[in-house]
Parts: structure tokens; sequence; C-alpha cells
């Protein structure tokens, strides 16, 4: 299946501040769901469609595990001769598929991968699980994250995001199991599960509301995300990958949703890996990327 694939060359986005590219990928592509072409009427998750989406998750966990014991490459990236190139001249790459249709749903699926030369895995993952912090790096868009639970490698945790374009504020609350497994001295995987995902309608007024979790006017039903990185060649490659079901676009509002669904999240992407990027370095002000930094091209995954 075809990938699409971007790019954001040289360095121009080093200043942004720091986020958790695990948990930021899977909300900033909530929230550009919600606001992409919110429809009217809420609408149920049909029993056929959560099937298709936990065989598609199921499949996401045997690649995670086919990487983590060698039967295949641990990083996308050395799939890919290109892509390993980019990766290790400085450039931060995206890579997604057209959404997959699934019965009354598609499933969007989005990798984005950087290396960070002259760093350790240690120090990259003090920014990955920086919770507590995610409402000071990201205001206004994420106005709580914490901690709920930690036990081990495993952790429970709570983010409130709000966001406001077109005349629509999309506001979802999400709780997610996050577990961490260290393979090595050298790599590492995190995956990230939301178990609860909630619109809030009218957010901020006095009707403001909590929609039950599979009935919403917006568009997302479950996210997920898995985080490669592997230290080696004087630094650390990160590779990110985040999930989510979506309702279908309806065949009149394609047009409008269509250009969102492909082109906003990957730059979202790259904005987040950008942030990460940033936080590692000691990098402190925000660097939007723009059309006019991203170069798009093609590749297989």
């Amino acid at each position: 299946m075809r990938r699409n694939t971007s790019t954001e060359a040289g360095r121009a986005a080093r200043g942004v501040r720091s986020t958790h590219a695990i948990r930021a990928g899977a909300v900033f592509t909530i929230l550009l769901l919600l606001l992409g072409a919110a429809p009217t009427q809420a609408i149920d998750l049909k029993p056929q469609t959560l099937d298709a989406w936990n065989a598609y998750v199921a499949t996401v966990n045997s690649t995670t595990q086919q990487r983590a014991t060698g039967r295949s490459q641990f990083l996308l990236a050395d799939e890919t001769p290109d892509m390993a190139q980019q990766v290790r001249g400085g450039e931060l790459v995206v890579t997604n598929h057209d959404p997959r249709e699934v019965p009354h749903g598609l499933i969007h699926d989005w990798v984005g991968v950087m290396f960070l030369p002259n760093v350790t895995l240690d120090q990259v993952m003090s920014v990955l699980v920086n919770y507590d912090h995610y409402n000071d790096y990201y205001k206004p868009f994420i106005v709580k994250s914490s901690v709920l639970e930690r036990s081990g490698d495993q952790e429970k945790v709570n983010t409130l995001v709000v966001q406001k374009a077109n005349g629509v504020t999309a506001a979802v609350d999400c709780d997610y199991d996050v577990q961490i497994v260290r393979l090595d001295a050298n790599r590492m995987y995190v995956v990230s599960n939301a178990t609860r995902v909630q619109e809030i309608d009218d957010y901020g007024k006095p009707s403001q509301h909590t929609y039950p979790e599979n009935e919403r006017p917006g568009y997302v039903w479950r996210t997920m995300g898995v985080t490669r990185l592997e230290q080696r060649d004087g630094g650390v490659y990160v590779e990110v990958e985040t999930i989510a079901l979506s309702r279908g676009i309806p065949a009149g509002l394609r047009w409008l949703v269509k250009p969102l669904t492909d082109r906003l999240p990957r730059r979202i992407m790259l904005s987040t890996l950008a942030a990460t990027r940033a936080a590692v370095n000691g990098g402190s002000a925000p660097v939007p990327i723009d059309d006019q930094n991203v170069a798009e091209s093609t590749t297989h995954r």
C-alpha cells in the first residue's frame, strides 16, 4: 500500500517547545478530525466498525512484536534506504496511508521518523515521560495532563485538549494506558492505547456536557500509538506511529474533509517531532512548520 511522505528540510523548527510525541500525535489527530467537518447529529459506534478496529490493532501489535524480536527490522527507517538517509541528514519524515475504509468508518495511520544526534536514550525518555508539563508546553491546546497511575513500566495518563478552528470548538477528554518496554540498553518501545475518548460539547459554557464514549457528533472513536527508540550512530532514532478510528466521511463532505485528513496530519506530526527534538536539545521558542519548509515525495512501506 502506498504511503505519502513529507519531510522537514534541515533544522528550521529546532526551537519548538517540548512535548510528548507519543501522546501529542494522537491528541492533535483527534482535534484535526473533530474540527474537519463536524456533523450535527450524533452517531453510534457500530459493532462491525469496532471489530475492524480490533483486527487492525491486532495486526499493529503483531508487527510491533516482530520488530521487537528481530523477525523484521526494528525501525521502519531501516526498511527504506531513502528514509534512512533523510533522517540521518537531520530531516523529519512523516508517512501516511490513505485512510483504510472499514464498515461505517475509516482507520488512519501515520508514522513520524527523526534522528537526534549527540543524545542518549535516557535523555529522550526524560522528555517523553514528562506528562505533567504537557499543558505548559502546548498551551492553549493541552489544558490538562496528568498521570493517574504508575506501576513499574505501566502508566495511566489523562489529557484534556481544546482547540478552535473555523468557528468550531473541539474539546476532548482522554485516558490512555501506556506500556514501556525496554528491550536492551539501546532499544525500547512504548505502546499507548486510549481507553476513553469523550468529546465535550459547548466547552466553557454553562451548557457544557460530555457525550457518551461511543456516541458523539464528531469523528474519532479510538486511538493508539507506538513509539520506537533506538540509540546508535551517535544519537537516537525516534519513530512515532499514531492510529485513529473515525466515522466514515459523508459523501457530501469528502471534498472538504479529504484535504484535511491528508495534508494536515502530516504537518501536525512534523510539528510534534520538531517539538520533541527541541525539548531534548533544550529549545524553547516555538517555530511553526508551514508549507514553505515541507517537501513532499512518495515512498512504499
